[in-house]
């Protein structure tokens, strides 16, 4: 292998070992477990501080506060439970019924579901 060629396979292993982390780091790569719906609406508490993974059709806005976010529901797409779900402005998302996302939520305290990232379907 010719100096050169070193040089170019060392500088592609030294770019990929960033880049890499950075992908999953960003959201583009799936992550998180998928949500249990189930366990939620049984205990809620149970799961907080927990951070998933939860694919969900917009159902309605229920409340928004300027500066603060809005409350949604959503339908999930595998059990059809309706959920609220909280997004804060910060995300500057443009929401509308009917949409698709893919949400990654924490539970907080009192069940809440506060979503840290989305990305359409």
């Amino acid at each position: 292998m010719s100096p050169s060629s070193k040089r170019f396979v060392t500088r592609f292993w030294i770019l990929a070992a960033l880049v890499v982390p950075m992908f999953f780091a960003s959201g583009c790569g799936r992550s998180g477990e998928p949500f249990p719906v189930r366990a939620f609406l049984s205990a809620p508490d149970n799961l907080q501080g927990n951070r998933y993974s939860l694919e969900a059709e917009i159902d309605a806005q229920l409340n928004w506060r300027e500066g603060v976010g809005r409350l949604i529901a959503v339908r999930t797409l595998r059990d059809d439970a309706r959920l609220p779900v909280f997004i804060a402005d910060s995300l500057k998302a443009n929401l509308l019924v009917a949409q698709r996302y893919r949400f990654e939520i924490t539970v907080r305290k009192g069940g809440l579901l506060y979503v840290e990232r989305l990305k359409k379907l």
